[in-house]
């Protein structure tokens, strides 16, 4: 490590307060904004009076975050990582204050959607703006502490929405967000800047627009469960896949190095092996934490009783990500990844059997180690890929990450619902939690793909 890059390390505390601060408050929001919506769906529904359109409040907020990653890593390594998260949060804050004003569905889910593309922005830009304050063992540890806010969002979100639902109405859950984002967005101004936009690679626009309506067609299909009701639909979305692939393969060929998904990825085995359990992790915390209410929906365990096994994924998550980030540089990436992986695979299993037997104290054990798989995996593979990313590609490396992980999350709750579906109905969500669990086992396979060697410098990751 350089001397200067040494001494900047020592003296970030005290040099880069604001933005440390801008970060856990913007990201906070944006992970918050994801979860505290669904607590307040029936009262949107209720007030807007559109029992067609309502599932896009969410889906309409989910689906550009996870397009929107791959670019804004693009831009921030070109324009610099202040610049672009500075334009984030306003379109976030713009975002928020049109749906507290919407007036008809279309509209509030038109603003959803350009939330969306603020909070995705937000996410990415927030690992890579910390990513390229710190390194070595203290990026472990700030990055396992982002980790936490996820969790810390997904316990408190639901409770916030149900809190500002209840007494000011649904519209208070999108104005909270103007007076904090405007104070993140102060704390960035003031802040010194980070990442003036070190790479000079070209944007490639049609390659990113491919990319996104690649990943956008592939999941409408997934979602697609009666295959038998919609064969024209899907062959146009078969049709609508392969052009786009065509296109971004044509692009990426003729300009690797705009390619949206840097092309190291493909080429280094440790980081193709990172890509498998980006999305195999996602698939299990995911389609978990999505599954398991309507598993129990069928027993006589009530909203309350979900809402705590949730919970206990939630801050598994939290507990697993705070001691990755502290253990990462002594335990090495190898066995931190491998311990993650086991616990998922275990905590699925876990529940498969809790659901099958009604016992409760396996499900709750089974979520616990699910959150925990999820904060050890997550933590270190993202602190993996920083590390091995070239530094004016970091926000590039950092974003697909992320877009990995958002359409594993995707992907994976879309699948494992259409396997409960086409399962006996006694059998149906135990099975899927097993057949969760046998993914996570092979995910472990891939575990072993990452170096073992303790530390976290550059020139150990080769």
């Amino acid at each position: 490590m350089k001397p200067q890059t040494l001494a900047a390390q020592e003296s970030v505390g005290q040099k880069y307060p604001l933005s440390l601060v801008a970060v856990l408050i913007a990201l906070f929001l944006a992970a918050m904004d994801s979860t505290a919506v669904s607590t307040i769906l029936p009262q949107i529904n209720a007030q807007m009076r559109d029992t067609t359109l309502y599932p896009w409040v969410v889906s309409g907020f989910l689906l550009p975050l996870a397009l929107v990653a791959p670019l804004a890593g693009a831009l921030a390594d070109r324009f610099g990582v202040s610049s672009m998260m500075k334009i984030s949060l306003v379109l976030f804050i713009v975002a928020s204050v049109w749906v507290a004003m919407s007036q008809s569905m279309l509209m509030l889910i038109a603003g959803r959607a350009l939330q969306g593309v603020g909070a995705g922005g937000i996410i990415v830009l927030s690992y890579s703006l910390l990513a390229s304050l710190f390194e070595g063992p203290k990026r472990a540890s700030m990055q396992g502490m982002l980790s936490s806010v996820w969790g810390l969002a997904a316990v408190l979100g639901p409770v916030a929405g149900a809190v500002l639902g209840s007494t000011l109405g649904w519209r208070a859950v999108f104005w909270l967000n103007l007076p904090l984002g405007v104070l993140a967005l102060l704390a960035l101004f003031f802040a010194p800047v980070i990442g003036r936009g070190q790479s000079s690679r070209h944007v490639d626009g049609l390659a990113q627009g491919a990319l996104a309506i690649f990943a956008c067609a592939g999941l409408l299909m997934l979602s697609s469960q009666r295959l038998e009701l919609i064969a024209h639909p899907l062959s146009t979305l078969a049709v609508v896949m392969l052009i786009s692939l065509g296109v971004l393969l044509t692009r990426v060929r003729a300009a690797p190095e705009s390619s949206p998904v840097p092309l190291g990825f493909f080429t280094r085995p440790a980081l193709g092996a990172v890509m498998v359990l980006v999305i195999v992790s996602s698939v299990g915390l995911y389609a978990s934490v999505s599954l398991l209410p309507v598993a129990l929906s069928h027993s006589q365990a009530g909203a309350l009783s979900s809402g705590a096994l949730i919970m206990m994924a939630a801050l598994g998550w939290v507990v697993g990500a705070t001691l990755c980030g502290k253990h990462l540089a002594r335990v090495g990436f190898r066995p931190m990844a491998v311990g993650g992986m086991l616990m998922l695979a275990i905590g699925c299993s876990g529940v498969a059997s809790g659901l099958y037997w009604t016992f409760w104290p396996a499900i709750g054990a089974g979520q616990i180690l699910v959150g925990l798989g999820m904060g050890l995996t997550a933590t270190t593979t993202l602190v993996f890929v920083q590390n091995s990313a070239p530094q004016d590609q970091l926000g590039g490396y950092t974003s697909t990450v992320q877009f990995l992980r958002s359409l594993g999350a995707a992907f994976g709750v879309n699948a494992m619902v259409a396997v409960a579906l086409y399962l006996p109905a006694d059998h149906a969500y135990p099975g899927t939690f097993l057949l969760l669990g046998l993914i996570m086992g092979c995910g472990l396979l891939f575990a072993y793909g990452l170096p073992s060697q303790n530390g976290l410098r550059k020139d150990s990751l080769g």
